[in-house]
């Protein structure tokens, strides 16, 4: 998954300096931010700055705050390069990441797969090597999907990835279409390159977008792409279908969270670990439209969630 693969260089000195050169954090109103308390200051941050992964990362943060730890917030990490510069730095302490997708950035040949147990053995192995331990995977799985309009889906009978390859006058479909791409996708192994070699996809005009946003969202009502690339738990409109990748393309990519070795305790895995066992794909879908569509504040969001399910 290319989650977020933009990097601004303000943002990428502020991930790896320390907390206090500047950075911004976000405590929601009534937690403690300031004082250092007798079990400690952590410091929770993000995959990257998308709604998402603040979602998560203020469930972390608030489970923590409940059980009398200090917390502090760096919400504003912009790329997965630049968390994980903050993480093994020890700027930030914990962060959600994505098993499959945080395997690729730590190592380009992990072999992940479709397995999300298989990419979370992979990942642990990655990350001791850096100090940090891998704490249980949440049944939540965020991939990245290919996305037409259901009026293109009916129109050309459009249901599976693969079907994007049939042919038809000596033309594949695909070759007939725009597709709406995240900007790394021409490197990407599980994007053009993957699409080529596993399914023989190669579009007319491949449009460098954004990561599963606004703009593809768009490009896709507006009919100035026929095909773009999405996140699984962020596909709320009716009007869009997510094809089947029958071939298995995407690796699987369960949330879970990631925390320096140096600073996790058998309480912190408790609390972190009942987190995780309580988000489902279906239950972060729902979470991330009240960011993403409702416009509500993510640490609400997370707040009233935990709440709910007797966390908090």
């Amino acid at each position: 998954m290319h989650r977020k693969g933009f990097i601004t260089l303000g943002v990428a000195l502020c991930a790896i300096a320390l907390v206090a050169a500047g950075c911004s954090k976000k405590t929601p109103a009534g937690q403690p931010s300031g004082s250092s308390s007798a079990k400690g200051t952590i410091t929770v941050g993000v995959s990257g700055a998308f709604s998402e992964s603040k979602i998560l990362a203020e469930m972390y943060a608030q489970v923590l705050e409940h059980a009398g730890y200090t917390v502090k917030r760096q919400l504003d990490l912009q790329s997965r390069k630049v968390s994980d510069a903050a993480l093994f730095a020890g700027s930030i302490d914990i962060k959600p990441e994505y098993v499959g997708s945080e395997s690729l950035a730590l190592d380009p040949k992990a072999a992940i797969s479709g397995d999300a147990a298989h990419n979370q053995q992979i990942l642990s192995t990655l990350e001791a090597a850096k100090s940090v331990t891998v704490l249980n995977a949440s049944s939540a799985l965020d991939t990245n999907v290919f996305v037409v309009t259901t009026t293109t889906a009916g129109k050309y009978g459009l249901t599976n990835v693969s079907d994007l390859a049939k042919t038809s006058g000596g033309k594949t479909l695909a070759s007939t279409f725009v597709f709406g791409s995240p900007p790394d996708c021409a490197t990407n192994a599980f994007c053009e390159k993957g699409l080529k070699s596993t399914y023989g996809i190669v579009f007319k005009q491949v449009k460098s977008l954004d990561f599963g946003g606004p703009a593809t969202v768009a490009a896709l009502k507006s009919g100035a792409v026929q095909v773009g690339e999405l996140f699984s738990t962020a596909i709320y409109d009716p009007a869009f279908k997510a094809l089947v990748d029958d071939k298995n393309l995407e690796p699987a990519d369960a949330v879970i969270p990631v925390i320096r070795t140096a600073v996790v305790n058998d309480e912190i895995k408790s609390l972190l670990n009942a987190v995780s066992a309580k988000i489902t794909t279906d239950g972060l879908l729902a979470l991330n439209k009240k960011v993403d569509i409702d416009h509500e504040d993510a640490a609400a969001v997370a707040k009233t969630f935990l709440q709910s399910v007797g966390l908090l």
